[in-house]
């Protein structure tokens, strides 16, 4: 709370932040603790935040799975690019170079971020420059940037990709599940204009 009182809306009395954990499993008001051999029979543990198999693809089909999947605890690793932006027109320099900035954070207890790379072309890879924090832990985000080579047109792509101390790396295209809980396909900045 930067300093402050922890209030009410965010746990007072008290408030346990687990990391590596998602943020899902960070319940904000209990009334008891109980300890048992067996998931939590409460419905966002049992019906909520569990990637479901390829085959339950509508509601129906997802009955059968929902006991049987193990509700998410860790997110995979991820990144996103924040500037520009999908659909932005963005100048280049005198070099055709433009800037691209965004964060990335490590899979559960996987950190920290080691590497994020960009590309304009989805084939050919940059690492991008992590931009250090006294802060810094191997359970932080990390910012980044980057200054890639485009050529002037309409519709181009940016793609970024992170990998954890781990080893995990973001993959192309996250597997499909109904909810598209736990997604980590490649961070995209798309439709970009570069003038």
């Amino acid at each position: 709370m930067n300093g402050k009182p922890l209030t009410a809306e965010h746990g007072f009395p008290v408030r346990v932040v687990t990391p590596g954990i998602a943020g899902a499993r960070a319940v904000k008001w209990l009334d008891r603790i109980t300890v048992q051999e067996t998931e939590s029979s409460n419905h966002y543990q049992q019906r909520d935040y569990k990637i479901l198999p390829p085959e339950a693809t509508d509601s129906d089909s997802a009955e059968k799975f929902w006991d049987q999947t193990p509700a998410l605890q860790t997110m995979p690793v991820n990144s996103v690019i924040a500037l520009p932006q999908p659909g932005d027109t963005i100048s280049r320099t005198a070099e055709g170079m433009v800037t691209v900035e965004g964060y990335a954070l490590p899979s559960g207890d996987g950190g920290p971020v080691v590497k994020v790379e960009v590309s304009t072309d989805g084939e050919k890879w940059q690492d991008a420059e992590l931009i250090p924090h006294p802060d810094d832990s191997k359970w932080s985000w990390k910012l980044w940037k980057a200054r890639v080579k485009v050529d002037v047109g309409r519709k181009k792509t940016i793609h970024s990709r992170a990998t954890d101390n781990s080893g995990a790396t973001q993959e192309e295209q996250s597997q499909w599940n109904l909810r598209g809980v736990g997604y980590n396909g490649y961070g995209l900045a798309d439709d970009l204009t570069i003038a």
